[in-house]
């Protein structure tokens, strides 16, 4: 009897708490002239590859897939960590962001190749399948966060890179404990 009253308590705080649940509000605000200079042509050079693990354990590549490439700004990466943890309710949302959303495409190995993009902070994403559990929602992984320079969660995988003129600046968008491409 005291499990059948402490399951209904708890199934009616997880109710009420869901009903009752705000919308999200954006600490941070997206100011385009920030973020402007992404734009412009430039003489800089990115080799990156994306590689993810089905839960099967099966090695997958971007193929056929691909990268979105956004210039670094803290309104975008408070979006991708909003997106990363699954919060749907967003109260204001700055569609102009969607603006400086840079795409290129994986070649059938799973590579991408940038030229001609300016010097500066970047922030490259993949999009993975996901593996719902069983309350139908895929996790944030937080051990995955290695100190804000990437993450992943909810089918996301984003790396920062400081691209540079003058070498080939690696993106590598590796998802688990893969070790050969």
């Amino acid at each position: 009897m005291k499990r059948t009253v402490l399951f209904a308590l708890l199934a009616s705080a997880c109710i009420s708490h869901s009903v009752m649940a705000k919308d999200y509000k954006f600490k941070s605000q997206f100011n385009p002239s920030t973020v402007q200079w992404s734009k412009n042509t430039g003489a800089a050079m990115v080799a990156g590859m994306g590689i993810y693990r089905e839960a099967d354990g099966t090695m997958k590549t971007c193929a056929g897939q691909t990268i979105t490439y956004y210039p670094y700004d803290a309104y975008i990466l408070e979006d991708l960590q909003v997106k990363m943890r699954g919060i749907s309710k967003v109260k204001d949302f700055d569609s102009r962001m969607n603006e400086y959303a840079f795409t290129v495409p994986c070649d059938v190995n799973g590579d991408f190749k940038l030229t001609g993009i300016p010097e500066g902070k970047w922030i490259f994403v993949m999009n993975i399948p996901t593996e719902k559990n069983k309350s139908g929602y895929s996790s944030y992984d937080q051990s995955a966060d290695l100190t804000n320079v990437a993450g992943q969660g909810n089918g996301i995988l984003y790396r920062i890179v400081n691209v540079t003129v003058g070498k080939v600046n690696s993106v590598p968008l590796v998802q688990g404990d893969v070790d050969e491409h």
